[in-house]
């Protein structure tokens, strides 16, 4: 009987000290961080490593062991849909080429509320290449030179653009083509129905289009001799409030490109996995991309040099890119 009254009292207890347990993780204060990316976009593919290995997610919650941690991860098309929402206040952190991301500090040069930095870039293509210029399967276009007269497609504003215009100027081809604006998503059904006579773009489109059919690569994006750069964006009115969160952040993207450059196989499974291109094209993409973190001097100058192509083009005023470059010490 009166063990009986021993084993009622520790299993009180117990459900006792349950019911605390419950209460202490119930009232933990939530950390959730939330991240735009572009699976459609391999120099981006760096938030696929992250995404799909919980780097981020296990050195928040090593550093907040006493709150809840929730990264929420949007993968959307475009950086253009990424810019609106971290604008919105939507998303804090944002995977995108470098127009988005000259575009996004642009607003926030001009929108009082909204402020935003640089913090890291991801892939790079250099001088250019990760883009290309492709015409349809059985175009009869040998080189660049036979596109005089023709119609080109691109993204207007895009880094494809602005390699496409370069490639144009050297080849002294200018005002020989007429170039319409045309979204990424067409490009298979133009290429493949022959409604554009060629179609600038960026990785992984040009392999992809080229193993299903649909085109095929007539020039690199090499030819244009300009970096291609892909980074990470903040919103600073939050990285001045989380400045270790966002130290954890680049440390992630560290720790992200390693693992691509050491694991290279693994690499191309987990882009596989996350993006839903074919293996042979995301092995390709491994190999192709520079995975670098730190912002370089050169890089800021070819940030400053495609500004210039936006100002041009109306998109952007001028306004001082080294300012939105992200310090730690600020």
């Amino acid at each position: 009987m009166k063990n009986k009254r021993y084993l009622l009292i520790a299993l009180v207890f117990l459900i006792f000290l349950i019911i605390i347990i419950l209460n202490m993780t119930s009232k933990k204060e939530t950390l959730q961080i939330d991240i735009g990316y572009q699976s459609v976009t391999s120099q981006t593919w760096g938030a696929l490593i992250i995404k799909n290995k919980g780097i981020f997610e296990e050195k928040l919650k090593k550093e907040y062991p006493n709150r809840k941690v929730k990264v929420v991860w949007h993968d959307e098309i475009s950086g253009a849909v990424i810019n609106t929402n971290m604008i919105s206040g939507k998303v804090q952190f944002g995977f995108m080429g470098d127009m988005p991301l000259i575009l996004n500090t642009y607003k926030a040069s001009t929108i009082k509320e909204y402020d935003s930095k640089i913090i890291a870039l991801d892939g790079k293509g250099i001088n250019g290449k990760n883009q290309s210029i492709l015409i349809p399967k059985e175009s009869k276009v040998k080189k660049i030179e036979d596109l005089k007269g023709k119609t080109i497609s691109t993204p207007i504003g895009s880094s494809a653009h602005y390699m496409l215009m370069k490639v144009l100027e050297k080849h002294n081809m200018l005002d020989d083509v007429k170039i319409v604006h045309q979204d990424v998503a067409l490009s298979s059904q133009l290429l493949s129905t022959n409604k554009t006579d060629a179609f600038s773009i960026w990785a992984p489109y040009p392999n992809f289009l080229e193993e299903e059919g649909s085109g095929k690569i007539l020039l690199s994006g090499e030819d244009s001799e300009i970096d291609y750069l892909a980074g990470v964006i903040v919103n600073n009115n939050y990285a001045k409030n989380n400045k270790k969160v966002v130290e954890l952040f680049i440390e992630s993207l560290d720790e992200a490109h390693e693992f691509i450059k050491e694991n290279p196989e693994q690499a191309a499974s987990i882009f596989t996995e996350e993006s839903g291109f074919d293996l042979s094209i995301t092995k390709q993409e491994v190999k192709n991309i520079v995975w670098e973190t730190t912002i370089a001097d050169k890089d800021i100058d070819t940030l400053i040099d495609k500004q210039k192509f936006l100002i041009d083009l109306d998109q952007v005023k001028e306004f001082n890119i080294k300012d939105y470059i992200y310090k730690e010490s600020e």
